[in-house]
């Protein structure tokens, strides 16, 4: 338990989920949970390029996946094709198909 004045001072609410983790080596540090996501999405920006969405590319790609492992289920040729070529298109699909 947090006591109220710490509270205040770190702007947290009463039931906050808190992060505890070790800094430094030896350093205990407490972070209320939104804060440590929203650093730690600051931290890993610059691994996405601009103009790139990660969560719409990886649900294209799972949607190519499901449409190969349906096509391929139904003995459908043309429809796996047509997955594995929409498949290659997705930024990891080359390396996923070989």
């Amino acid at each position: 338990m947090i006591p109220a004045e710490f509270r205040r001072v770190l702007n947290m609410e009463p039931g906050a989920t808190l992060v505890a983790y070790v800094s430094d080596g030896n350093r205990l540090v407490l972070e209320d949970q939104r804060s440590h996501i929203a650093r730690l999405r600051g931290a890993w920006r610059h691994l996405v390029p601009t103009g790139r969405d990660p969560l719409a590319e990886l649900e294209a790609e799972r949607a190519a996946e499901s449409r190969l492992d349906d096509a391929e289920a139904l003995a459908d040729a043309e429809g796996a094709e047509q997955a594995r070529s929409e498949l290659a298109q997705t930024s990891r699909g080359a390396s996923v198909l070989h």
